[in-house]
């Protein structure tokens, strides 16, 4: 079982712990205000309110055995350098960072950040890409080259076969599995070569984000 430390509870990092337990990870939630601290308390494996500053504080609560910590304080840009300094220094495998734009995640990356999301941008990118796509209706960016979308059927597929269109051939996408739009719960995880398209299905996607883009085009 992954373990997690996720260090700030506000909105993104109360997020964050939440869906981690809720995938069975593992969680230690982190802030300074108790308030907090007990908002998300019920759903996480240990909550402690301390302030993360303090290496004696993290090291006490078991931070080092964790596999990956967030660090989710992004609007204080020194404490955030600090906190990240300071997990690197204890061992921490993977620190991920979140900021608050370009210029914080330069600096994170410096000071040893292995992964930095600057949520409001990734939200306005993966609007702007849902809004551009016609047939594109989920998109997941798995990082910085690879994607993961559902896409609903486009007419001209509807009737032919894995075979006949030869998607990973000609365009190196993989199709990985088929939804049915009618039913949540019906999806085909193992579509045969042989499969052929329906006009209520939703096709799952991974690959290259910009030979996705290619095959939208």
């Amino acid at each position: 079982m992954k373990t997690f430390a996720v260090i700030g509870m506000g909105k993104f990092g109360i997020s964050a712990a939440k869906k981690l337990a809720e995938l069975g990870c593992e969680v230690i939630a982190i802030d300074s205000d108790g308030d907090k601290v007990n908002e998300v308390a019920d759903y996480v494996t240990k909550a402690a309110q301390l302030d993360a500053k303090n290496k004696e504080l993290l090291r006490n609560i078991g931070i080092k055995n964790c596999e990956c910590a967030i660090v989710a304080i992004g609007d204080n840009v020194m404490d955030c350098v600090f906190i990240t300094l300071t997990l690197k220094e204890m061992g921490v495998k993977k620190v991920v960072c979140k900021a608050r734009d370009s210029q914080h995640e330069t600096v994170l990356k410096k000071v040893g950040a292995d992964m930095v999301i600057i949520p409001e941008q990734e939200a306005g990118e993966k609007m702007a890409s849902r809004l551009v796509s016609r047939q594109f209706i989920d998109i997941l960016h798995i990082s910085d080259e690879y994607s993961i979308e559902d896409m609903r059927v486009p007419a001209k597929w509807i009737g032919k076969s894995l075979a006949d269109l030869s998607v990973r051939k000609k365009f190196g996408v993989n199709i990985v599995a088929i939804k049915n739009s009618l039913n949540p719960n019906d999806v085909n995880i193992t579509p045969e070569p042989e499969y052929r398209f329906k006009d209520t299905d939703i096709v799952v996607l991974v690959g290259k984000t910009q030979d996705i883009n290619k095959l939208n085009k």
